[in-house]
């Protein structure tokens, strides 16, 4: 066909299972006379640089590697004015992305897929200068994937993820929170806030499962009051494991931009990754901003 195509493969991401991919997708490239670039990543940021310098003079530009090499291959196609078609195979620890999608880790299914074309335009998210695919959170919980060790992740898969959150149950925290959004003000101390584009977080299905579309250019926005005792903690636990919003202790909407506004600096996580600590934070919807083949 004689495309020319751009790998970005990150090493590290789950156990490693992206490298013994390799050979199949550049074997079916290959046949298709396809003309292939693979490129490892080096470094944090690396896979960001990769795609914004040389995703313009490539046709596909297919990432292998987690959510989080997947959110440098987003954050450096987004600016071009001239953007490759994606293509993604999931090697990571839970892929909250791809499950959205339904993309097969199977790099024979990510060939097939690629070959029957049918290209999809995604919505990304905007907060404040940096992009994100699924998910823009604060509050408890919210660092376990980034503080959870990568080889914890790789021996216990989603598990890793349920014990590294246990250890913050003891100090659950309070952020006094002014929250702009659909035209209203909402001011109340909250726990726990996602803006989320996924059906799945940290590899469990969400509470706004069967609002989420990809493509719809709206946020699921969930916010979690912070509890005053043990029982109003069990409160909100019993809510999320039926996967229910407890308006006495839930906030949720949906809406393509908002602004939250708190007196201290509070911690944010983009896509599991750190997304650094801000007072004010501007979140707008970027609909059909990326097409990615599915």
């Amino acid at each position: 066909m004689n495309r020319n195509v751009m790998i970005i493969m990150n090493p590290k991401a789950g156990k490693g299972n992206g490298k013994s991919a390799l050979f199949t997708i550049c074997d079916r490239f290959s046949k298709a006379q396809d003309h292939v670039h693979v490129y490892i990543t080096q470094s944090k940021g690396h896979a960001i640089t990769l795609s914004k310098e040389l995703g313009p003079s490539h046709d596909i530009l297919l990432c292998i590697g987690g959510d989080g090499t997947w959110n440098e291959v987003i954050n450096g196609v987004l600016p071009l004015s001239t953007q490759p078609h994606l293509a993604y195979l999931p090697s990571g620890t839970v892929n909250d992305f791809a499950s959205t999608l339904k993309i097969s880790k199977s790099p024979e299914k990510l060939m097939d897929t690629i070959e029957r074309w049918n290209p999809f335009a995604c919505d990304i998210g905007l907060f404040n200068t940096r992009y994100f695919t699924y998910v823009a959170a604060f509050g408890i919980f919210t660092d376990v994937s980034y503080s959870t060790p990568q080889q914890s992740k790789n021996m216990f898969g989603k598990v890793a993820y349920y014990l590294e959150g246990m250890k913050q149950l003891a100090n659950i925290p309070r952020y006094h929170i002014k929250l702009h959004v659909n035209g209203e003000t909402i001011e109340d101390d909250y726990m726990f806030g996602c803006i989320t584009n996924s059906k799945y977080v940290a590899g469990f299905t969400t509470v706004s499962t069967k609002h989420a579309q990809l493509d719809d250019g709206l946020f699921e926005i969930l916010m979690i009051r912070t509890p005053n005792n043990p029982l109003d903690a069990q409160v909100i636990i019993a809510a999320l494991l039926k996967r229910e919003v407890n308006h006495d202790w839930m906030y949720f909407t949906t809406a393509s931009s908002l602004d939250i506004e708190s007196i201290e600096d509070i911690p944010w996580t983009l896509d599991g990754e750190d997304g650094g600590s801000t007072t004010l934070a501007h979140i707008e919807n970027k609909n059909k901003a990326v097409t990615i083949l599915v």
